[in-house]
């Protein structure tokens, strides 16, 4: 299968580049992508190690040398940071639908051993309910957590590979790729510990937190894709002495989706805006849009 698909990328990058400029990366993204989703974590590392290969062979000057640009060098760190946060990724998921399965194949035992009678019926039908109902929602919050960094980091790597970015703005994008790569990673582990949170552990890191801090993590981590959809992004935090006791991770998730939403759905040439207030011990903030809002 990795065979397979990069030699289908190569081909499709071979071509497109006979009518004009292609990125390099183009369709080798896709194949690391379809090699970690059938194949599993083995063919995606062969499929990136391929890409890299056939890519250096073939589109780097000179072609088959070690001996790259900074240019180069670091679209090859963004292709391997992305091909390795989707391999991530794609594990994760196919581990969590083994968990589910799992946990299928255990209450289904479990309501067999019940008996044949009225009430055992009914509870094993509104266990298989309660089931299906976990496992939907699980999935759907995990997927649309992980929704957010990684339209981060795809953005960010699609302006990485403009040959006329600033060394500095290219720095910046991969500080904020690599950043939300370890947002998805912790994203996964909290799909692992699924099951303690329905087992009511679930637990919150407090530590003391800048508020300022919180704002400018979020503004980085939608710059790139508010620019790209043409949209005005402020942030406007509170004062650079204003903290709170909080979870930082849980509430940059929650500030997230809220922003993500509101980019998602504000027309071109709109603006999204982020502030923050002192409200005795709290801090409230807002995130406001000139979107049509919801019907």
């Amino acid at each position: 299968m990795a065979l397979l698909v990069t030699a289908i990328a190569l081909v499709a990058t071979l071509i497109l580049r006979r009518d004009g400029p292609t990125p390099a990366f183009l369709f080798f993204v896709p194949a690391v992508a379809i090699s970690a989703w059938y194949g599993g974590p083995g063919p995606a590392s062969l499929a990136t190690g391929l890409s890299l290969l056939l890519i250096d062979l073939n589109f780097l000057a000179p072609g088959g040398s070690l001996l790259i640009d900074r240019i180069e060098a670091l679209e090859i760190i963004a292709f391997v940071i992305v091909a390795a946060t989707i391999t991530t990724t794609m594990g994760a998921l196919h581990r969590a639908l083994a968990l589910a399965e799992s946990r299928a194949a255990e209450l289904k035992s479990l309501n067999e051993q019940v008996g044949r009678s009225y009430d055992a019926e009914r509870e094993k039908r509104h266990v298989a309910e309660l089931l299906a109902q976990a496992r939907e929602e699980v999935l759907g919050v995990v997927a649309h957590d992980l929704r957010n960094p990684l339209s981060t980091i795809i953005t960010s790597t699609d302006m990485l590979l403009q040959e006329n970015l600033e060394p500095t703005r290219r720095t910046e994008l991969l500080e904020v790729a690599l950043r939300n790569g370890r947002q998805m990673n912790r994203l996964i582990g909290d799909l692992l510990d699924t099951v303690r949170m329905h087992a009511g552990k679930f637990t919150l890191d407090l530590e003391d937190v800048a508020v300022v801090t919180i704002f400018r993590q979020a503004e980085e981590m939608f710059r790139p894709i508010a620019e790209k959809r043409a949209i005005f992004l402020e942030a406007v935090p509170p004062d650079d002495g204003v903290t709170v006791r909080a979870d930082p991770f849980r509430v940059s998730q929650i500030l997230g989706n809220i922003v993500g939403n509101a980019i998602k759905f504000t027309p071109e040439q709109g603006s999204v805006t982020i502030r923050a207030a002192a409200n005795g011990n709290h801090v409230a903030i807002h995130v406001t849009d000139s979107g049509p809002g919801i019907a």
